[in-house]
């Protein structure tokens, strides 16, 4: 498991809820207000416990949830969030 360096996650906007919860990410240099957070869906999981749970610790460092979604096949759920501070 390797950190996610910031140029990549400025340029993408997207990290995986795996990545949030395995703290792989700093998003003290992120310079955007908005990010968006993924999960996949698969057998036997829904994906929301753990794209949930990457808000959940995210919102303890000044993010909020703004929108949950699926977007083609319905395989990956999104969600939006925004820096509050």
């Amino acid at each position: 498991m390797s950190m996610i360096p910031p140029e990549r996650l400025a340029r993408e906007r997207v990290v995986s809820a795996e990545a949030v919860l395995d703290g792989r990410l700093d998003l003290r240099v992120y310079p955007y207000r908005h990010l968006v957070v993924t999960a996949r869906r698969g057998w036997g999981h829904s994906g929301f416990q753990p794209l949930l749970e990457a808000v959940e610790h995210l919102c303890n460092y000044g993010w909020e949830l703004v929108n949950i979604t699926t977007i083609g096949d319905g395989h990956q759920l999104y969600a939006a969030i925004r820096r509050t501070a």
